[in-house]
């Protein structure tokens, strides 16, 4: 459920190398936040394949964490 929403939203085409060693941790500052707690391990990722509706607030979330990285929001 999760991956064919993140792929209609857009958010597939949208990622980089950048974004996605930002959301697993693996970012070269070790002062982000993300560093210490990647967003990666804020999903229950079992969760997010089974329910419809987990799945869509976990896709807008990560929308807007990749809007945020791009500067369109924030």
């Amino acid at each position: 459920m999760i991956f064919l929403l993140l792929w209609r939203a857009g958010l597939v085409r949208r990622m980089n190398a950048e974004k996605i060693r930002f959301f697993f941790g693996a970012t070269d500052n070790p002062l982000y936040l993300s560093r210490r707690s990647p967003l990666v391990s804020r999903i229950s990722w079992l969760r997010a394949m089974v329910s419809p509706r987990y799945a869509r607030a976990v896709v807008g979330w990560l929308a807007y964490r990749a809007d945020l990285f791009d500067g369109r929001c924030g």
